[in-house]
């Protein structure tokens, strides 16, 4: 390629390498934040359950007429969707099997041994190498914290779902009491 179109791709791919840095760079805070999400998930969770736990004794000490049947049954619903919460955000803080980058040597090999070597001596294709290997480790990143982000979701509806049951029970106690 002329010197002149090199000019002038250069400074492209040079934009659209820094544009691919900065996308990579998010999805590893995007990724750091989701994991701390879901730890913090955790921590709600074990203050609902003891919350739960330690006013089950004292509402089944003075439960007047309610009968022990309505107690169990509402504490199993609200347990069910505390531990489930518990479940997907425990899964959401897994580090799964992901693209990484290659090994140096590995690196090295397909650089020094490759048949077309003479491309890397133009600046704008080591970029485009560069572009390229960085973008199958973005690509995956973002699938699997996708994946993070519906497993963080989940556990907050189920979070959410224990939260009203909470207040069903609530209500549903007084109505029968009064």
């Amino acid at each position: 390629m002329s010197d002149n179109v090199e000019d002038k791709v250069t400074p492209q791919y040079q934009h659209i390498k820094e544009l691919s840095q900065l996308k990579y760079e998010a999805e590893e805070k995007r990724e750091q934040s989701l994991i701390q999400q879901a730890s913090q998930m955790q921590t709600v969770f074990s203050f609902i359950t003891a919350a739960v736990f330690m006013a089950v004794p004292v509402c089944m000490q003075y439960r007047g007429e309610l009968s022990l049947k309505f107690f169990f049954i509402s504490i199993s619903f609200i347990t069910t969707f505390i531990l489930f919460s518990l479940i997907f955000a425990s899964i959401a803080q897994w580090r799964w099997k992901t693209k990484s980058f290659p090994d140096v040597e590995v690196i090295k090999k397909s650089v020094l041994e490759n048949p077309e070597w003479e491309k890397t001596l133009c600046e704008y294709n080591r970029i485009d190498q560069w572009i390229n290997l960085v973008a199958i480790v973005q690509k995956e990143k973002a699938r699997l914290n996708d994946r993070r982000v519906k497993l963080i979701m989940t556990s907050m509806i189920c979070f959410f779902c224990s939260v009203i049951t909470i207040a069903i029970s609530f209500i549903v106690a007084v109505s029968i009491m009064i």
